[in-house]
């Protein structure tokens, strides 16, 4: 048995440097053949067309399209210059923007009531809800249009919440805050 696969091992080595010596030999005699570095790419155009009975007569694609301006940069708080809006005029400081400001919600822990105090700063829809760890929402305190100015809120959540951690989402127009309470 072994000597069958030396047998079949010296047949497959002997065919093999058959074929590798013919090939050399053959290229070694052929003048003609330049070596790989110094052949040059032949230069082909291909051109194709559309060969179908209905194809469309206008065939040329035309895109339109505005090409891209950065936006101006503003520079970072902190940063010497005041930052400036397209018209030039100096930026009003974030709290000015926003909408909701001077949230308060006592007392913490909640017991019975909890009571909260914010200042709006244009009329605006208010929503008030309540949410477990997971983001659930238990129950919703308050969903209306509220005027301008101060305000102050209470809610008697005895019989809404139990004992454990909640979180309060207030959304004011596009802005919301969220705070962490716990219930005892």
């Amino acid at each position: 048995m072994v000597k069958f696969y030396f047998t079949s091992f010296r047949k497959v080595f002997v065919l093999a440097t058959f074929i590798v010596a013919g090939s050399l030999s053959a290229s070694a005699f052929n003048s003609t053949t330049l070596p790989d570095t110094t052949r040059r790419a032949s230069k082909s155009t291909v051109k194709i067309t559309d060969t179908r009975k209905d194809r469309p007569s206008n065939t040329g694609v035309k895109i339109n399209f505005v090409p891209f301006k950065p936006a101006e940069l503003k520079p970072i708080a902190g940063s010497q210059g005041t930052p400036k809006t397209a018209a030039g005029q100096p930026e009003k400081d974030s709290k000015d923007n926003k909408v909701l400001t001077n949230l308060k919600v006592f007392p913490i822990p909640v017991d019975d009531q909890i009571n909260f105090s914010y200042h709006i700063a244009k009329d605006a829809n208010v929503t008030i809800k309540v949410m477990d760890l997971l983001g659930n929402e238990i129950a919703t305190l308050l969903s209306q249009k509220m005027s301008a100015g101060e305000q102050l809120n209470t809610f008697n959540i005895s019989s809404k919440l139990t004992t454990g951690i909640y979180f309060i989402r207030f959304v004011v127009g596009n802005e919301p805050v969220i705070k962490r309470i716990s219930v005892l």
